[in-house]
């Protein structure tokens, strides 16, 4: 029964390890300082664990086409939002609001989306993240 408890705690402590590792902290990847605005065209979508990703087409200022990493929470809370799959797709011209990402990445902490119909999207309901 020891052997079977210890190992029963050895493998709960291997699966916490492993999902810490796996993720990070928001701090490392994007500033609770820097607040940005991009508009751009939509390439790929993850809606997967444990965030969902948008990948969209950015114009810089010498009109050249950068893609930016758009993240948010994950798809079961974006679910509980209204979210679905099909919500953004490939193509789509989207506006995003956040936290913009460290070191001048090009990657950004979605606040707020606006669709091209004008729909806004809220992926924490309007709380902040």
């Amino acid at each position: 029964m020891r052997i079977l408890i210890h190992c029963l705690t050895m493998t709960g402590l291997i699966a916490c390890a492993a999902s810490a590792a796996a993720h990070h902290s928001f701090a490392a990847e994007f500033s609770y300082e820097l607040f940005g605005t991009k508009e751009g065209k939509v390439v790929e979508v993850h809606y997967v664990n444990p965030h969902a990703r948008i990948f969209f087409a950015v114009k810089n200022e010498n009109d050249e086409e950068e893609i930016w990493d758009a993240q948010t929470f994950p798809p079961a809370t974006l679910l509980g939002q209204g979210w679905r799959r099909g919500t953004i797709k490939v193509g789509d011209r989207i506006i995003l609001q956040g936290n913009l990402g460290l070191e001048n990445s090009r990657k950004l902490w979605i606040s707020t989306m606006t669709l091209e119909n004008g729909t806004v999207i809220y992926p924490n309901g309007g709380r902040d993240n």
